[in-house]
């Protein structure tokens, strides 16, 4: 199989849905170059049910180009992180990816439609990746909206086009409000990994010692113990979180949201993988 994931979880970052609308049959297209790359038997285009208006837009082009019997729209609930790949292929096809696998390891692939549009680009014109598209937009900024960016535009200029903010007490971050992270200056240019720049209001809170609640258990997708990685990691035991799995955490930050603590535990997370990967 390959997963065109269009599951964009992500809040505020509308990417992916606008993508869809504006360049349907590139987005067939390339999915159908992947198949052909990977020797792929299927296709599968994953939209959440809040989407459900992008479907009969995207099966209407399938039948179009003729890939009816290959190329199916499949939906899947809205929940966050439902676009994680080990999430989606577990949704799609009921397949868990074993700790320290890949999605290959079961038999797919899974590329963002934003990838599978670029690789169509890249085959039918010719056209390296240049350009994306990134959402502007938060309770900060004037005009949001969603722009195809020059790669290597300055992030200032992008917040500029779109009016400003409303005031100086902001926040930004590129990427989403999950899983994105602070900017502390916007003189930085956009990357091919650029989603999104948001502006929205600070976030002031200071971290105490873990109660031990195990809220970030509840909460993690991939079940794992976060409460133990932030302990880990004050004590430097890289290899103590090796062991217990921190590698397969999709850094989410559901278990940092929810946190009575407030204790900023994907930093932590990110330092202890940072640490793993350098030990090899």
């Amino acid at each position: 199989y390959v997963l065109g994931n269009a599951a964009e979880c992500e809040p505020y970052l509308t990417i992916d849905y606008r993508t869809i609308h504006e360049s349907t049959e590139k987005i067939i297209d390339g999915l159908h170059i992947e198949m052909k790359i990977t020797d792929a038997e299927k296709g599968i285009i994953v939209l959440e049910d809040n989407k459900k208006n992008c479907l009969p837009i995207l099966e209407t082009a399938i039948e179009k180009l003729g890939y009816k019997d290959s190329i199916s729209v499949v939906l899947v609930k809205t929940k966050y992180p439902q676009g994680g790949e080990k999430s989606i292929v577990k949704a799609v096809l009921n397949k868990e990816i074993p700790a320290g696998k890949l999605p290959a390891d079961v038999g797919c692939v899974v590329s963002n439609i934003s990838t599978v549009k670029a690789i169509s680009d890249a085959i039918q014109t010719g056209m390296p990746l240049i350009e994306r598209v990134a959402t502007v937009t938060g309770p900060k900024i004037k005009n949001p909206g969603n722009f195809i960016v020059k790669i290597g535009t300055n992030v200032k200029d992008l917040i500029d086009y779109c009016g400003g903010v409303t005031d100086d007490d902001v926040t930004y971050k590129a990427g989403g409000q999950m899983m994105g992270f602070v900017l502390s200056d916007v003189n930085v240019p956009i990357m091919k990994g650029s989603n999104g720049i948001i502006a929205i209001e600070p976030n002031i809170s200071t971290a105490v010692e873990c109660i031990k609640c195990g809220r970030c258990m509840d909460v993690c997708p991939m079940e794992l113990t976060p409460l133990y990685f932030a302990k880990l990691a004050d004590a430097e035991d890289w290899m103590g979180m090796k062991e217990k799995n921190v590698m397969d955490c999709l850094e989410c930050r559901c278990c940092e949201y929810i946190c009575s603590s407030k204790i900023p535990l994907v930093s932590k997370i990110k330092a202890g993988k940072a640490a793993i990967r350098g030990m090899k």
